[in-house]
């Protein structure tokens, strides 16, 4: 990967230090609060993918960006100061508790914690993190900011930050990752992605361009959402219906904006802005309801989410099953809204360790059991609950020894053990529409009631209270609540929101909200939906059948019909149907088993069950039914016996929706019921109606308890091989659950001498940083001008004194010596050093520049510690006080010599040793004349010269 590095900056003047409480706000960020709070993580090493982030991003963006990279805890704080060269945004490190502001970065300490708590940045010791400081960031981030937050998962090494994009999420935040492909550490998001909870997925410079377009819910959109429309309501209404048709629940009592920003992230990850056309897409393309209908679910959860709640719960939960009274034998929890299983499994672990702990406690009675139902209504993730496999990283959540007893190791995946599984009842329920569970002593709501509105949250809380037994405990999340009535609840813990169940009668709270159903709408509910149609029988309950009803009727001669559901609710009527359909007395019903005569029920019951289960036709003839007459003055009622067939047949055969049931009158008796010659003719006919009536009921049952027989002994089948099987992968597993206890035990002893090594290495790192001061300061106050050279000649180090040979400046490092004029009147500086890097021989000279100054020019080859040349070391070292000396020296010699030769008389001087030094002109002279032999005195007189 290239290493492209951003633009210079002027450097900070000596003694600047960036810190938060001195930094001037940037002339285009005004001091505003953000509107999103970005968390950027990553590996400190790689600077490419944060510099590539901030590049792409413009000076003036509304929001404050915390970046918490991985730092060594004594590493110098660097990040400030490479950060601060890739953006004009002002870049600090945070030193206390801070205040966020718009268009500012702030940046982690240093050997410290973090975490965002009311808008305001909070350092804290290092041990508060446990080893993950992004997810620890991330998780305080997503319960600060909620739907403002926005985590970016950079380049780096390791997991951190997986576990905290899953709290951002469900919080309803957004989550951008790198690329993996383009990283230069593709570990951190590779495993970010992998969990698959992503907005985007793209390289560095495209999420900066993708944060710029997470802006808040447009309000021209949520216009064209909740206003207008046509006879199907408005666009909201016709999204809810066709997500409530495709999934059978529906969220019309959800939170508004929580939908319509779903709605808006959908619009945007498919490139639509106009909302009509997003319906279109809706209409005629199922994956893309479906796509939305996960988006409506916020499918995110983890292994003890809130661990201090679930240490506080564990209080609760003791003073409760010490108290349980003796008969009961089984402690029953309901996990409403379980996602993928996580805090089930969680609520369980601690049941279980509750339960060995206060095994002595308990004598007599049966031994406790624990049965939790977990529930959701998107099967997808019940079905990932019920096999139990997570990735290993919930090892960052689960302690060591939970791990070792309640998990097993399955390929790369964790499993939780056959004795945590079988305690827990995975379904797809709906909380709100489906019957609840009873007689139960504990309730865990904590991923629901922030998602609903209040009518709703009112209606569920009922509904717990009439599920929980009295003194049942009620636990929910930390961002929810039970409001200020307490509706029926005492607070255990305000903080961890743990409530218990006061005594007294519960009312049975409604199976379905209860709430009229908007124009055009069925009442939502999921699959019960159907219960709650209004009693006013027309078109305008499901206007869609019309088209279909007439079709489905004139093929059949337009007889008398209704359409009814599956459950026999009266959905549309066709005809004059009176003489086979009444109201009964009493309460308004609208169940057609109901309205029909009494010799028909039966019959009724058997052909719509027939016809709604095998999704296919069915018609009985030849029935006999009692249609009703008018009253005689003596109360009396008059009425016929006619004969006819009945036909029960789907309006959509190949899908799961209302059925057709047409009475086709074949004949009938003229006989009067009151009559007192033909009231046993009349009772005749009604046993002959009830008779066959109940052949039909009897031939239904025995067709399906032979269908039940012939599936159960396949399934036995089924069940003794995969028995067999199972017996099987347990051995398998078992040699390689040892095999792998080796390898971790051989992992350990390499982390062991890894720790070693790395401790050796920060001690190396110390003492060469001290080294390397060391020779800072030695060549600074040494005065020498040294100039270091590579043996391509090209400038490496230099100290300051070497102007006067060289003009450098800090900029000129890596550029070949002879680029530049070397101030020397006799300028052979390049010649003597290639002579010294051929011959390795040092090379000393005195050299005078030419402003007349001085100096001992001495070049030696550079030794490695492995005795490898590695260029020249040039070292200039001033000898003016020397040359001065000299000259002294000389002017003095010569004015001796002038005074000895101004004497006539010969003259000889002898040191202590009787040698001659020096003699006199005339002396010489005198034994010049002499000639050979005159004497054996030698001379040594030195001749001055300027």
């Amino acid at each position: 990967m290239t290493n492209r590095r951003c633009p210079a900056r002027e450097p900070a003047p000596p003694g600047a230090s960036i810190i938060a409480e001195e930094s001037t706000p940037h002339p285009q960020a005004p001091l505003e609060s953000p509107t999103r709070v970005v968390g950027i993580s990553g590996s400190a090493g790689a600077l490419d993918s944060y510099e590539r982030f901030f590049l792409g991003l413009p000076p003036s963006t509304g929001m404050a960006f915390v970046v918490v990279p991985h730092l060594a805890p004594n590493a110098p704080g660097l990040m400030p100061d490479l950060l601060a060269r890739c953006t004009p945004m002002p870049v600090v490190q945070i030193t206390g508790s801070q205040p966020l502001r718009a268009n500012h970065v702030y940046v982690i300490p240093p050997g410290h914690s973090l975490s965002l708590r009311g808008g305001t940045l909070r350092p804290g010791d290092l041990a508060l993190a446990g080893g993950q400081v992004i997810d620890h960031f991330f998780e305080s981030l997503a319960a600060d900011q909620q739907a403002r937050a926005v985590g970016i998962v950079l380049s780096g090494l390791g997991s951190d930050g997986t576990r905290g994009i899953g709290a951002i999420k469900r919080l309803g935040g957004r989550v951008l990752i790198e690329d993996p492909q383009t990283a230069e550490y593709p570990d951190m998001p590779r495993s970010a992605a992998a969990t698959g909870l992503a907005d985007n997925v793209l390289p560095a410079p495209e999420l900066a361009v993708r944060l710029m377009g997470l802006a808040e819910v447009p309000p021209l959109l949520e216009e064209a959402l909740v206003q207008g429309g046509g006879e199907s309501g408005t666009p909201l209404q016709t999204i809810l219906r066709l997500v409530r048709a495709h999934s059978g629940h529906d969220f019309t009592l959800y939170k508004r904006a929580t939908l319509i920003r779903r709605i808006d992230r959908r619009m945007k990850g498919r490139g639509i802005g106009n909302v009509a056309d997003y319906v279109q897409v809706l209409e005629t393309s199922p994956d893309e309801i479906e796509a939305l209908f996960q988006d409506f679910t916020i499918n995110v959860t983890s292994f003890f989410r809130d661990t201090e709640a679930f240490e506080a719960l564990k209080i609760q939960l003791r003073s409760v099953l010490q108290g349980y009274k003796q008969e009961q034998d089984t402690f029953r929890v309901w996990v409403t809204a379980c996602s993928t299983g996580e805090e089930a499994y969680s609520l369980a672990i601690v049941l279980h360790e509750l339960i060995t702990e206060l095994a002595g406690e308990r004598t007599g009675g049966p031994p406790l059991r624990v049965q939790i139902f977990a529930t959701d209504i998107d099967p997808v993730v019940v079905n990932t609950a019920r096999q139990g496999l997570y990735p290993k990283d919930i090892a960052y959540v689960v302690s060591e020894e939970r791990l070792q007893r309640f998990f097993q190791l399955v390929g790369n995946q964790y499993q939780v053990r056959g004795s945590i599984r079988d305690s827990v009842v995975f379904a797809t329920h709906s909380t709100f529409a489906d019957p609840p569970f009873t007689r139960l002593d504990l309730v865990s709501c904590r991923n629901l009631l922030i998602y609903i509105g209040t009518e709703l949250q009112r209606q569920i809380l009922e509904l717990f209270r009439y599920a929980l037994r009295p003194a049942g405990l009620l636990f929910l999340g930390a961002s929810e609540s039970i409001g200020p009535d307490q509706q029926g609840f005492t607070a255990l813990d305000r903080r961890w929101k743990i409530y218990r169940r006061d005594g007294g009668e519960a009312g049975r709270p409604p199976l379905n909200p209860s709430y009229p159903p908007r124009a055009g709408e069925t009442p939502p509910g999921g699959g019960a939906a159907l219960k709650t149609v209004p009693t006013r029988i027309d078109s305008a309950v499901r206007p869609d059948l019309a088209p279909m009803v007439q079709d489905a009727l004139l093929a059949e001669y337009a007889p008398p019909a209704v359409v009814v559901s599956g459950q026999g609710e009266v959905l549309f009527v066709h005809g004059r149907t009176g003489r086979y359909l009444e109201l009964p007395p009493g309460q308004v019903q609208n169940s057609v088993f109901e309205m029909v005569p009494v010799s028909l029920r039966l019959a009724l019951r058997s052909a719509v069950r027939e016809a709604h289960h095998k999704r296919r036709r069915v018609t009985y003839r030849g029935l006999v039914a009692m249609t009703p007459g008018e009253f005689q003055t003596d109360g009396a009622q008059t009425g016929k016996a006619q004969t006819l067939d009945l036909t029960v047949r789907p309006l959509q055969p190949a899908s799961d929706g209302p059925l057709l049931v047409t009475f086709q009158q074949t004949g009938e008796a003229v006989a009067e019921m009151v009559e007192a010659g033909n009231a046993a003719e009349a009772e005749g006919v009604s046993d002959a109606g009830h008779r066959l009536a109940l052949e039909l009921e009897l031939r239904h049952g025995r067709e399906a308890l032979r269908a039940t027989v012939e599936e159960m002994a396949c399934s036995v089948e089924d069940l003794r091989i995969s028995h067999e099987e199972l017996q099987t992968s347990h051995e398998e597993l078992q040699s390689a659950n040892e095999e792998l206890m080796t390898s971790k035990e051989e992992l350990q002893s390499l982390n062991e001498e890894l720790s070693t090594v790395n401790a050796e290495h920060q001690v190396i790192i110390q003492d060469q940083a001290r080294a390397n001061d060391d020779l800072n300061n030695l060549l600074d106050t040494a005065g020498t001008a040294i100039l270091f050279l590579g043996n391509d000649l090209t400038i490496r180090r230099f100290t300051a004194p070497i102007g006067r040979l060289v003009r450098l400046t800090p900029a000129d490092v890596g550029r070949p010596l002879g680029d530049f004029h070397v101030l020397l009147r006799q300028n052979r500086l390049v010649t003597d050093i290639q002579r010294v890097l051929n011959t390795l021989e040092p090379h000393e000279a005195q050299v005078q520049t030419q402003d007349g100054a001085w100096f001992l020019l001495q070049i030696n080859p550079y030794r490695t510690s492995d005795n490898r040349i590695d260029g020249v070391v040039v070292a200039l070292t001033s000898i003016a006080v020397v040359k001065a000396l000299e000259w002294q020296l000389v002017e003095s010699l010569n004015l001796n010599r002038a005074a000895l030769d101004a004497k006539p008389d010969p003259l000889l001087l002898l040191d202590q040793h009787l040698r001659a030094v020096t003699a006199s002109q005339a002396l010489l002279t005198l034994l010049e004349g002499e000639g050979p032999g005159t004497g054996n005195l030698a001379f040594d007189v030195p001749v001055l010269s300027s």
